[in-house]
């Protein structure tokens, strides 16, 4: 099994595959997110109750994402079994993949410390289960964080050098930057309490907006940013400016390659959308300053790197808004 490199590593934010092969056939659903979701708190509970519990409060902070169970066939065949909601096969002679992704720096240590404490402790001929996906069992086989990993969806790196790699590059005057929202994505548009929006919103209800329109994926992210970051680099990041930005039209939708899905939850079907979309963003830039290092676009470059490990919009710690800069 390849390991991860090291539990003392540097890095804050990563992004993990976990390949999994199950322990006999069987069938699961083709969009499992939520199955994911409660089998990862689970196993962080088995090696750390008080860090469970502190994930699965809803009124923390989301601190890791989770997709659902990825199977190995093409990516045409798995949209249109969550479209529909045609239960998969599993075969123990395959291995499927679950990608993971921890915003906090110190669950990687943990993951890692309960990782050699789960192989150490096996006894006898027979393994144990590393996870259970609803009724499904699990054996881990491989750990993956290379970000030179084919899928494209693993990575490790720093807030700090984010923002460094954002700052780098001279953009043109004309930039683009493209999105590639890769599962199910929406935005739950509630109205905030005690708000004008909030007395309307009482009158036409909240609702979930299927286009990603610049002002439902960006003062997101930053506000993520804000959430997740150090403090010294919390205000490098506006969201004031870039919601300024956006209404001023200085970013703007120049292409994109969108259609209307949904996948079915335990309960309830979800609808949205999946594909690509490509922003252009518009200068001139202000000035930079020491209060503000970046260039409204830089942090806008900057959330589309966050966007990779967080994802956007509704349900990202239960496999939705899964997105990455193209």
């Amino acid at each position: 099994m390849e390991m991860l490199t090291s539990p003392a590593a540097p890095a804050k934010l990563y992004a993990l595959l976990l390949r999994l092969r199950p322990l006999e056939a069987g069938t699961i659903m083709p969009f499992s997110g939520e199955l994911v979701h409660a089998a990862w708190l689970e196993w962080v509970g088995a090696a750390a109750p008080d860090v469970a519990a502190m994930l699965h409060d809803g009124n923390r902070r989301r601190l890791f994402t989770c997709s659902g169970l990825l199977f190995p066939f093409s990516r045409q065949r798995a949209l249109q079994a969550e479209q529909e909601h045609i239960h998969l096969p599993l075969n123990p002679e395959k291995t499927y993949s679950v990608r993971l992704t921890l915003l906090l720096g110190e669950l990687f240590p943990l993951f890692y410390s309960s990782l050699m404490h789960f192989n150490t402790a096996e006894r006898g001929a027979m393994k144990q289960p590393f996870m259970r996906i609803g009724k499904q069992a699990f054996l881990l086989d491989e750990v993956i964080s290379s970000p030179d990993d084919a899928s494209g969806w693993t990575g490790f790196t720093s807030f700090a050098a984010l923002a460094r790699k954002a700052k780098a590059p001279r953009l043109s005057k004309s930039q683009l930057l493209t999105l590639e929202f890769d599962s199910l994505t929406t935005f739950n548009r509630m109205r905030p309490r005690g708000s004008r929006d909030d007395e309307q919103g009482r009158t036409y209800g909240s609702h979930f907006a299927r286009l990603p329109l610049p002002e439902y994926v960006f003062p997101g992210l930053a506000k993520r940013w804000q959430e997740l970051a150090p403090s010294e680099l919390v205000g490098i990041v506006q969201k004031e400016r870039i919601e300024r930005y956006i209404e001023d039209e200085g970013i703007v939708i120049e292409d994109y390659d969108l259609k209307t899905h949904q996948v079915q939850f335990a309960h309830h079907p979800q609808r949205g959308f999946v594909g690509t979309c490509c922003y252009e963003l518009r200068g001139p830039d202000d000035e930079t300053s020491a209060e503000a290092p970046l260039t409204v676009r830089q942090q806008l470059v900057l959330l589309a790197q966050l966007a990779f490990y967080c994802g956007v919009g509704y349900k990202s710690p239960m496999g939705m808004g899964r997105v990455r800069l193209v």
